[in-house]
């Protein structure tokens, strides 16, 4: 190679500008080095998909159980499992013994403060004339806090119980959904801590949670592979795991969307296609100040420096949006190709 063309292949590296072309007699352009080699870029379309376990996680919006909060008697059963049932839908009717003392409680509680409190409101007229004894008023006041405290205490029992009255008292969805399980049985007594007396749960509502050895792309396409198939997912959020190791994802399906029964399958990456994304080896992009690069030529132009954008990144290869024409060849080590080109460069005295 003579100096007039080694000035053709190295001025476009050095001022980093488009590729000139190469002089009509030499056939194509060859490594300068054998440190490294010209590889071809793909389209981003022919991008190896990557897969990473993943697992369903079940929200208020999937499953839901019923359980009487109080010790409660089963009266009427109004559902049957697999029915379909809107939420607050009524499943089951029952009466809570403990409801029915603490309304009585509240409503005795009222009416006596309402009397002492009247008696209160005498005998302070009384006091200010000396006619009434200092322990009797406090004798009254602290009756008085003991019914105030017993209504509080019958009021937060009806709270509890979701009721402002006793009676019969009704559980109802609290999801839309289809009923999987009802082990109530008409006439028994349950506690609360006897489980659910029925289960409710969504076809949809879940959600999916994996880990990612790097950063998630937000622009990827994902998927959530079972062996029931592919189903799309949403990327919703992502943060570093806790270990330190990769990140944790968290995606949603289309609303609408079904999800599978599997509780555990795999999230598909597949990277982000359109004009300009190419996939290279993932050595082959380098960086500098100004941001990523690719050192590039075609078999009809000389080396340049091409900018990009690093759309994916794998242990093998990297998707990246620049100004590759088709067919360009990208240098697998670009600091090694730039450095020895400008080697020659100097060398030759350009």
């Amino acid at each position: 190679m003579n100096r007039r063309q080694l000035t053709f292949v190295l001025l476009p590296l050095l001022a980093c500008s488009s590729p000139v072309k190469a002089p009509a007699e030499r056939p194509e352009a060859a490594a300068p080095s054998a440190n490294f080699s010209w590889v071809p870029v793909r389209p981003s379309t022919q991008a190896t998909a990557e897969e990473y376990p993943a697992r369903l996680l079940n929200t208020h919006l999937s499953a839901a159980v019923v359980v009487p909060p109080l010790p409660a008697r089963i009266v009427e059963i109004l559902v049957k499992t697999g029915d379909t049932v809107e939420k607050g839908t009524p499943l089951l009717r029952v009466i809570m013994p403990e409801v029915d003392i603490a309304a009585a409680s509240a409503t005795a509680a009222e009416s006596s403060l309402a009397i002492l409190q009247k008696r209160r409101t005498q005998l302070s007229a009384l006091e200010t004339e000396g006619l009434v004894r200092a322990a009797d008023l406090a004798s009254l006041d602290l009756e008085i806090a003991r019914h105030a405290a017993e209504k509080l205490r019958a009021r937060a029992t009806l709270s509890v119980a979701g009721t402002s009255q006793g009676g019969t008292s009704t559980l109802r969805s609290p999801i839309d959904g289809v009923v999987t399980e009802l082990s109530a049985t008409l006439g028994e007594m349950r506690r609360p801590e006897d489980g659910p007396a029925a289960r409710v749960r969504n076809r949809s509502g879940q959600r999916i949670e994996a880990t990612f050895p790097g950063r998630p792309a937000e622009k990827a396409t994902y998927s959530f592979r079972t062996a029931a198939g592919l189903t799309p997912l949403l990327l919703i959020n992502q943060i570093p795991a806790p270990s330190g190791l990769g990140y944790l994802a968290w995606f949603d399906v289309p609303v609408g969307t079904d999800m599978p029964s599997a509780a555990e399958g795999r999230v598909v990456v597949a990277a982000e296609t359109g004009p300009g994304a190419w996939v290279v080896p993932s050595s082959a992009v380098g960086t500098r100040a100004e941001g990523r690069f690719l050192i590039a030529r075609t078999r009809d132009s000389e080396a340049s420096l091409v900018p990009v954008d690093l759309l994916r990144l794998t242990s093998g290869e990297a998707t990246v949006r620049g100004a590759l024409p088709e067919g360009s060849l990208v240098a697998s080590d670009p600091d090694r190709a730039r450095s020895q080109l400008v080697a020659l460069a100097v060398e030759a005295g350009v």
